[in-house]
């Protein structure tokens, strides 16, 4: 992560120069983003393992305190605007217990006070809060200095809805948003042909998710004896069924969150690839897609998020 670049005066007058439907995305995107770190790093400190792209919402279902409900920036340091120690503020953030519905309003540098959380946690918010404070300076600096994008980079079959979302309002991509648009591309195109690779009759199975690549290879090899142990490679076990039919009834879209709930609220196993996801992640996976009416949203490397033709059946 980079430093900020604009001092908080240039922001400002930078800011002020969008138009509402400009300044309103930045503003939602903005609490979007903090809410999102925020829950991220308390599903960590639980010893949750979710992809740091997974939507704010999806994460909080696995919470049972503190969640992160968004901010006001007044302009400047103002009386109106108070830390819980009662010093004025120009940023005061907002959170609420989910369980006690206590509501909070601090300054970042008091996060740690007010909330009792490690100083570990405390740390990795604000770095991320100050990552998506780094971005908004990237994207006025791009804005200001009549930044264009390479029109060959958004030729593709379905945009991001973030990427959407930026060229219908006129604003720059972001470096990230670009690289993805690059990975996008790059994976559409014709592969080369490879040498035939015998594959164990488990790494085979991966075939019914239709995907490019075999993302769990070299994982399974590694963890190959344990996973020998287990029954049918992708099957989900039948007492893991109706808990994940009920998640999704619910409103759980995220696999992987529907992962970790069944890890920890009923005993599923919790032997992970290396990389941290479940190894239980492409059996839930293979079940919710077999149920009738589901169809999958989001795809990615690291999570499948999805969504309800029509009522799942009991």
């Amino acid at each position: 992560m980079g430093k900020l670049i604009l001092a908080v005066e240039e922001r400002d007058r930078l800011v002020q120069l969008l138009n509402e439907q400009q300044k309103k995305y930045i503003s939602e995107s903005l609490i979007r983003g903090r809410r999102t770190v925020f829950a991220n790093e308390m599903a960590k400190q639980k010893g949750f393992h979710i992809p740091e792209d997974t939507d704010a919402a999806q994460i909080e279902l696995l919470l049972n305190d503190w969640i992160y409900t968004g901010y006001v920036d007044a302009g400047m340091v103002s009386p109106d605007l108070r830390c819980e120690c009662g010093r004025p503020l120009r940023y005061q953030h907002r959170v609420e217990h989910k369980e006690t519905g206590e509501v909070k309003h601090f300054g970042i540098e008091h996060l740690k006070e007010h909330l009792a959380i490690d100083s570990s946690v405390v740390s990795a918010i604000k770095k991320g809060f100050e990552a998506i404070d780094y971005e908004l300076d990237e994207l006025l600096i791009k804005l200001n200095g009549g930044w264009n994008q390479d029109p060959e980079l958004v030729v593709t079959d379905r945009l991001p809805d973030d990427v959407a979302a930026h060229l219908r309002l006129g604003l720059p991509l972001l470096e990230r948003q670009v690289n993805r648009l690059r990975q996008i591309r790059t994976a559409s195109q014709p592969s080369r042909p490879k040498p035939a690779i015998e594959q164990s009759p488990a790494a085979a199975k991966v075939t019914i998710f239709d995907e490019p690549l075999d993302l769990f290879a070299w994982q399974e090899q590694v963890e190959q004896a344990e996973e020998q142990k287990e029954s049918p490679a992708w099957e989900l076990q039948y007492g893991l069924q109706a808990p994940t039919r009920r998640y999704l009834q619910s409103g759980m879209k995220s696999a992987r969150v529907i992962c970790e709930l069944l890890i920890t609220e009923h005993g599923a196993s919790d032997l992970r690839f290396l990389t941290g996801k479940p190894r239980l992640y492409l059996s839930v996976c293979s079940f919710i897609e077999s149920l009738d009416g589901v169809q999958p949203e989001y795809v990615g490397q690291e999570d499948r998020c999805y969504i309800f033709q029509k009522p799942l059946d009991n």
